[in-house]
């Protein structure tokens, strides 16, 4: 039985202020947590031996997901007491329960499609002890960048080059297969990366080969990288949008694609989409105007009030023609009082009350 282990323990500070209240792998992908996303794909390829390693928030992570029954898989958790890196989780959990046979290690803040039994098929045809899922993006240089053979075996493996240095646009896409044997080149010493300090000397003997994954796949590293995989999503699950059945809509125009969840209610006259996500139980009154933005559960938004490409967290109240320009992020809980002004890429940390404008953009509200 092949093990998969998810990476889930990390801090996740730069996507705050989403990640103050939730850990990131509970952030929402077209109103279902990334995780879910994950755990089902597995599923799907036949993998239901999973370790969740978790640290952070552990608490609401074994809460939704508990023994992994509902989800049709089994899950154990392994909790970090230290911070461990991301190489460090896989020894210690080699430590609770031997890692004797083949398995994945997948990073809990990808959003992807990846055909994890694939990978494992050329994993084994291969016959390395490494393989490493990599994907083609624009800009190299937030990632590990690798340069395969003809044979898919990594000759060299760069962690974040200066885009104008890096000797490819094939990265790391945050997905694993391992042999047992992996483990013996993982540092006893606590934090360790694997990009620095692992795969290196793996590559260095030639026994890391590299899988090229072409389709859907998202780091979901800062909120507006988190927004354009929500929108991505949108556009390649649901291309004509997407209106749950129970939704209250009375004379509203909707473009397509638009995401609404269960249980909202749009009142006359307001104007939705394109590429917005609206969470269950959202409230939206009158002439309201939403583009290009997600919303996540239990939103308020009063008459007249205007949002475009920006993320508004769980059980915000958005008053009376507000109007919020790109690239905001409102946390969990914010009240917005009537006719306020925020201007853009303003950041509003959760649990606050607004009640003037914000005129300088890029500020961030504690």
């Amino acid at each position: 039985m092949i093990k998969a282990i998810i990476l889930t323990g990390g801090f996740a500070t730069r996507l705050r202020p989403l990640t103050l209240t939730r850990p990131k792998s509970l952030l929402p992908i077209l109103d279902k947590p990334l995780l879910d996303w994950i755990i089902e794909q597995l599923s799907r390829s036949g993998i239901s031996n999973i370790i969740l390693s978790v640290r952070y928030l552990a608490e609401m992570i074994k809460k939704r997901y508990g023994t992994g029954i509902d989800y049709g898989v089994s899950i154990d958790y392994a909790e970090e007491v230290k911070p461990l890196g991301d190489a460090g989780p896989i020894r210690y959990i080699n430590e609770l329960q031997e890692l004797n046979e083949t398995f994945l290690v997948i990073y809990g803040d990808v959003f992807s499609n990846v055909n994890y039994q694939e990978v494992i098929n050329f994993h084994r045809k291969r016959g390395g002890i490494a393989t490493i899922v990599l994907t083609e993006v624009e800009d190299p240089s937030r990632y590990g960048v690798a340069v395969l053979d003809e044979e898919s075996r990594i000759l060299k493996f760069v962690e974040k080059p200066p885009k104008e240095q890096a000797p490819s646009n094939t990265i790391n896409a945050g997905v694993y297969v391992f042999e047992p044997e992996v483990i013996k080149y993982i540092p006893k010493r606590y934090p360790c990366k694997l990009a620095k300090e692992v795969i290196p000397k793996i590559v260095s003997e030639g026994l890391a080969y590299g899988y090229v994954y072409k389709g859907l796949w998202f780091d979901i590293g800062v909120p507006m990288d988190y927004l354009r995989a929500n929108i991505e999503a949108l556009k390649f699950f649901y291309p004509r949008g997407y209106v749950a059945n129970d939704t209250e809509v009375n004379d509203v125009e909707i473009l397509h694609p638009t995401y609404i969840s269960r249980s909202v209610k749009i009142n006359k006259g307001s104007k939705i989409g394109p590429y917005t996500i609206i969470g269950r139980d959202c409230n939206i009154a009158n002439t309201v105007r939403i583009k290009n933005s997600l919303l996540f559960n239990n939103v308020i938004i009063e008459s007249g009030s205007y949002i475009d490409s920006a993320i508004i967290s769980e059980r915000c109240v958005i008053g009376k023609w507000v109007r919020i320009e790109p690239q905001c992020v409102v946390g969990d809980e914010v009240v917005i009082s009537d006719e306020v002004f925020i201007s853009r890429g303003t950041i509003i940390l959760p649990f606050k009350e607004i009640d003037s404008n914000i005129i300088e953009g890029g500020r961030v509200i504690l």
